[in-house]
Order: structure tokens, then C-alpha cells, then sequence
């Protein structure tokens, strides 16, 4: 990579030159490569078969074979005698895409086959076809006769692929970078061996000087790249990017421009809104509820409502708790009960309990019995019994007698709590009612809502009037873009200093092969860079576009073969030297006829190493300026094939 260029890009950009080189080669920018001989194409052999069908019928088996360079011409006697066919099938075959092919012709074929050699190597592209469907392949062929297939292909989409890789490589050619579209919506594209091929064709009305795609900049960038102009291809690049991201500003710009105005517009028809509502809001009532005086009475409802559930749950866990506190109190006295019926039987009794007198019968009532229990008297004969007999239960007693008084306590204790949390209950339940009326009377107040909806209304404007005022957005240039102009003003410079006197060569080259063509009169030419071509003539000045048909097509084929004259004395240049012209009769004038312009395209062709013409042409004369071993005629009303 040149450094010196990269070091001046880095710089200018501010940054690591590594960073530069790797930030580039992402944005398919690459310097300008070594100036290297362009390779030389030459057809060989053409050869197709097929059967014609309607009215005209027969099957047919056409080869042309022994082809190099010069001049080489197919003609006829009369019209539609299948000579441009021959050349569109060749085109077809170069390209791996039709050009003018006609429907009726492609249907007829069967087998295609095309040899040409690229400088010394030979190569052959041949298919079959079904219902006009080609599938081949492309190999290359060795000197002892076998082959190497190069790519395959099934289809018209995979025939172009497999023809557009292999000549771009083959040719050494680089892709033309260019922004297509209408004006603010164009995208970057690359015009690879589809449009480059346009430059070896030479038909139609002639109406520009460098190929036959009719798009704004691609005939500059076309003479660029075949006269191999240093620099020139980086700057292609470099401007199809920049140009990329000056329309990604542009669109950014754009749509930051109608936000602003958007948001002008919305902030002025907030305001008016704003004050319409504002005034509204004054109009309402002041006595009627505020809003802050329902959020009042709402958050008064909000508190009360958890207090009543809170004090709920209490009340339920208390009555729980009571129940389980008296079932305790209640078993306590039976425990403390039982326990001195026990004693007293086991004192007195040994643990049994009489029925009747043992003397007189007399039954022993209940209610003596529990006398027994509680006075400590006998439920026989009535008499106390004595306290030293007690002595050693004393202590049960005591302590459940204790234990019996403290449950019954807490027991009673629990039904008072009850009681409290009863009376909360209600009370928490009554202000949450009167709470919840006046809410409800106040929500369904006519004013209020009126009020409600405006002061509502007011808020909403004031917020998106806030939203609108928020500052505008500073557009942030594109990372790259720096780095990109930094790369393209670089690369003009180095452009603008290998220019030299290229164009002045060209320019001479054109004025010495367009006058041996036979443009009359012709005094001066002044080819541009942006393939624009004034002329002088006659004394007179005027342009490419302004010469008669014939003067276009001597000028063309003028400029294309100065292209590789130039690039061969100067060792640069990318025109691999073969020209496919046809129908040039359609553009002759009295001045000069069609048999000597070839003659003259004959001796230039000597004159031009690998320069290979083939001519189409309804006028059997030709046959004499180019000798009938260069030529493939139909005589009479027969037909080339």
C-alpha cells in the first residue's frame, strides 16, 4: 500500500494510519494500483447449431474458425441475412448475457460454442440449450488439446456470474463505483463487466463516445479506468463514498429540519389549545370540589379501608385466642375440683365412694358428696375432717388453685379486648361509610367532573407543550466521514499529478486515426477526463453530440482505438483491443464509403498490436479491401448460416 498516500489521509483525518488503512478497506477504498499491461482478448473460433422453424425452415452448423487480430467481416448481399446475428451470439457469449439477440434466433440454437485467448492463454465457452436455456461451462484448453473447466453454469443468471467473475479477473479490471437513483434516494452500485463490455461494442445511433449505458458519469469513469489514468480508480471510490455519506447527512438533515418544523408547528397549536383550555378552567365554578379536596377525601377512604381490614383480622385472632383461654380456665377448675374429690376419697375411703350409711342404710346424697369435696367435711356423718390429715396435699391444692385463678383471669382479660376491638370495628366502619359517601357524592358532582376534565385537559397541553420544547438534536457527522474526505482530496491530488500528458497523447491519437477515418475537415479534438469531446472542424468548433451519424461512429472507433494505442506506448490502460461493429454502412456519407473506412481500420489494425475488428455489413465490397479469407459472405439471397 502506498504509505505516503496513507500517512497524507491518516494525517489530514487525524488518526492511526493502521486505523485509516483497516476503516477504508471496509469502505472499499483502495489506492491506486501499479501501472501493469492490459491483457489482450481475441476471439478464435465461433461456432453455433440449430434449426430454424417457421417460416423459414432447415437446420444449420455454422463455424468460423482461424480468427486473430485485424479486421474480420461478415456481409451479404441483402438484408436480414443473419450477419448481426453472428456478432450478437459472440456477445453472448463474452458477456453470459444477450445483448440485441433476437427471440426468434435464440430459439432456433441448440449449441454455442466461443474460443478466444487471453494474451497466450486459450479459453472456450461452450453450452447447450433447452427452450433457450443455456448450461455449459468455461475452461481453459492446453496446448495438447484437453481441458480445465473454470465454472459451470444452468441457468442466464449463472451464465452472466460465471462470465462477469472470469473477465473482471482475467482482464484485470476494477469494478466502476456509482451512486444510481433519483436525486435523494440514490444508493451506491458497482457497474462491473456488463457495462465495461459496452466499451467493445460499437452500434445504434452512436450517441455517446464510451459504451452504451446511458447513465451520468459511467462513459467518464469508463475512459478513466481504459486509459488507466493514475489515481483515477480510488477516486471513484472515494467519491461514490463520500457522495454516500453526504446523502446519509442530507436525509439526517432533512429529517431533523421537519422535526423542527413539526415541532414548531405543534408547539404554536398547543399554545393556542393552551389558552383555550386555560381560559375554559376559569370560566368553572371555584365552590365546586377541587381536585385537591377529592384527593383528600380519597386518601381519607384509602386510609380507613386497610384500618377496618387490620382491625378484622385482630378481632378474629382474638376471639381465637379467648376461645382456647376459656377452654384452658374451664379445665383448670375441673382439674383443681377432681383434685380434692381425690383426696378426700383416698383419706377417708382408700379411694372408694359409699353410697349409704353402713349402720342405718341411709343413701349418701350428691350434695353431700360435694360438700365433702369443698368444706373438707365427711359426706357420712357431717364432721369436719381434720386439717393434719391434709397436711401432705396442701401444696396440689394450692397450685391449682393458682393455676385456676390465673386462666380465668386471662380469660376474662381476652373478653374485654374482644369487647375493645368490637367497638373499633364499628366505629372504623362507620367513618369508612360517611369517608365513601362524600367521595362518591363528590365524583358524581356535574361541576366537579366539568372541573376535573379541564384541570385534566390544562395539565396535558402544559406537559406535551414541555415535550415540544425540548432542544433540538445536533446532527453527528458520520464516523467515517472525515477519514473519507481526507481520502478523496488526497486522492485528487495524487490524480491531478499522474494525469500528465495523458489526455494530450489521446488527444493527438484521436485527431491523427479520426482524420485517416475520413471526418472531414477535422482540425483539432479536446477529449476530457469527464469523456466529453469538442472538435474543430471546418474552422469551426463543436461537439461530439453535434456530428453528423457517420462523424460519431469514425470518432468512437477513433477514441477506442487511441485507448489502447496510448496504453501500450505508456505501459498502462485497461482496453483489451477488440472491436465489434455492427451495421457501420447505416452511417456512411458520400464523402467516404464503408469499403474505404475499412480499408483504413485495416492498416491501423497492423499498425496496433492485438487490435481484432469484426464488421457486419450489408455490402459485399468489402470483400475487396480485406480479402476473402477475412470475410464470411452470403451471396445472392443465401444466408450466413
Amino acid at each position: 500500500m502506498s504509505l505516503g498516500w496513507l500517512e497524507a489521509v491518516a494525517a489530514r483525518a487525524g488518526m492511526d494510519p493502521k486505523d485509516a488503512e483497516l476503516r477504508l478497506r471496509r469502505l472499499g477504498i483502495a489506492p491506486d494500483r501499479p501501472s501493469r499491461p492490459a491483457p489482450t482478448l481475441t476471439i478464435t473460433r465461433i461456432a453455433f447449431k440449430g434449426e430454424k422453424r417457421g417460416s423459414i425452415e432447415g437446420t444449420f452448423d455454422f463455424s468460423w474458425s482461424n480468427l486473430g487480430p485485424g479486421v474480420w467481416a461478415i456481409t451479404s448481399e441483402k438484408n436480414f441475412a443473419g450477419k448481426s446475428s453472428v456478432l450478437e451470439i459472440l456477445l453472448w457469449c463474452l458477456r453470459g448475457s444477450p445483448k440485441n439477440l433476437q427471440d426468434d434466433v435464440r430459439s432456433w440454437l441448440n449449441w454455442v460454442s466461443l474460443e478466444f485467448s487471453v494474451d497466450d492463454q486459450q479459453y472456450r465457452v461452450a453450452f447447450d440449450l433447452t427452450d433457450s436455456v443455456p448450461a455449459g461451462n468455461l475452461a481453459r484448453l492446453r496446448s495438447d488439446g484437453t481441458a480445465d473447466e473454470l465454472d459451470r453454469f444452468a441457468s442466464d443468471d449463472g451464465f452472466a456470474a460465471a462470465m462477469s467473475g472470469f473477465m473482471m479477473r482475467t482482464l484485470d479490471l476494477d469494478p466502476i463505483p456509482a451512486m444510481h437513483g433519483a436525486d435523494g434516494e440514490k444508493q451506491a452500485v458497482e457497474h462491473g463487466w456488463a457495462a465495461l463490455s459496452g466499451g467493445l461494442y460499437f452500434g445504434g445511433e452512436h450517441k455517446q463516445l464510451l459504451g452504451d449505458v446511458l447513465m451520468a458519469g459511467l462513459p467518464a469513469r469508463m475512459l478513466q479506468m481504459y486509459i488507466g489514468l493514475p489515481w483515477a480508480n480510488t477516486r471513484m471510490q472515494t467519491g461514490t463514498a463520500r457522495k454516500e455519506i453526504d446523502q446519509e447527512r442530507e436525509h439526517a438533515s432533512k429529517a431533523a429540519a421537519k422535526s423542527a418544523g413539526e415541532a414548531t408547528a405543534a408547539r404554536e397549536r398547543l399554545g393556542m389549545e393552551l389558552e383555550t383550555a386555560t381560559k375554559l378552567l376559569k370560566k368553572l365554578p371555584t365552590e365546586a370540589v377541587s381536585a385537591e379536596q377529592l384527593k383528600a377525601r380519597a386518601d381519607e377512604v384509602a386510609k380507613l379501608a386497610p384500618v377496618g381490614t387490620e382491625l378484622q383480622v385482630k378481632l378474629a385472632t382474638a376471639e381465637v385466642e379467648a376461645t382456647q383461654l376459656r377452654s384452658v380456665a374451664t379445665a383448670d377448675e375441673r382439674g383443681l375440683r377432681d383434685l380434692r374429690e381425690n383426696i378426700v376419697a383416698t383419706q377417708f375411703f382408700n379411694g372408694l365412694e359409699p353410697t349409704c350409711c353402713p349402720r342405718c342404710e341411709t343413701r349418701v346424697t350428691s350434695a353431700r358428696i360435694k360438700k365433702e369435696s369443698a368444706d373438707f367435711s365427711c359426706s357420712l356423718c357431717s364432721e369436719s375432717i381434720p386439717a393434719e390429715q391434709l397436711e401432705d396435699t396442701s401444696e396440689a391444692i394450692a397450685e391449682a388453685e393458682e393455676r385456676a385463678q390465673a386462666s380465668r383471669k386471662a380469660a376474662d382479660q381476652a373478653d374485654a379486648f374482644i369487647k375493645s376491638l368490637r367497638g373499633q370495628v364499628v366505629t372504623n366502619r362507620h367513618a369508612l361509610n360517611e369517608a365513601q359517601t362524600a367521595l362518591d357524592e363528590a365524583v358524581r358532582s356535574t361541576a366537579f367532573q366539568k372541573r376535573r376534565e379541564a384541570e385534566l385537559e390544562v395539565a396535558r397541553l402544559e406537559g406535551a407543550l414541555r415535550e415540544r420544547q425540548a432542544p433540538s438534536v445536533q446532527l453527528e457527522d458520520h464516523p467515517d466521514a472525515a477519514l473519507v474526505r481526507a481520502a478523496d482530496e488526497e486522492a485528487k491530488k495524487a490524480y491531478d499529478r499522474g494525469r500528465g500528458d495523458i489526455l494530450d497523447a489521446l488527444n493527438a491519437e484521436i485527431l491523427s486515426l479520426g482524420q485517416r477515418m475520413g471526418v472531414q475537415a477535422l482540425e483539432e479534438v479536446k477529449l476530457n477526463s469527464n469523456a466529453t469531446l469538442t472538435i474543430t472542424k471546418g474552422g469551426a468548433g463543436t461537439s461530439f453530440s453535434k456530428a453528423t451519424a457517420g462523424e460519431r461512429l469514425r470518432l468512437r472507433l477513433a477514441t477506442a482505438i487511441a485507448l489502447l494505442r496510448v496504453g501500450q506506448v505508456r505501459g498502462l490502460g485497461r482496453h483489451p483491443g477488440l472491436l465489434i461493429i455492427d451495421s457501420p454502412g447505416a452511417e456512411e456519407v458520400s464523402e467516404m464509403d464503408l469499403s474505404t473506412l475499412l480499408g483504413e481500420l485495416k492498416a491501423i489494425a497492423k499498425e496496433t498490436r492485438g487490435l481484432q475488428l469484426f464488421v457486419a455489413s450489408a455490402n459485399p465490397s468489402i470483400v475487396d479491401q480485406l480479402g476473402e479469407e477475412q470475410c464470411r459472405v452470403a451471396r445472392g439471397n443465401e444466408y450466413v448460416w
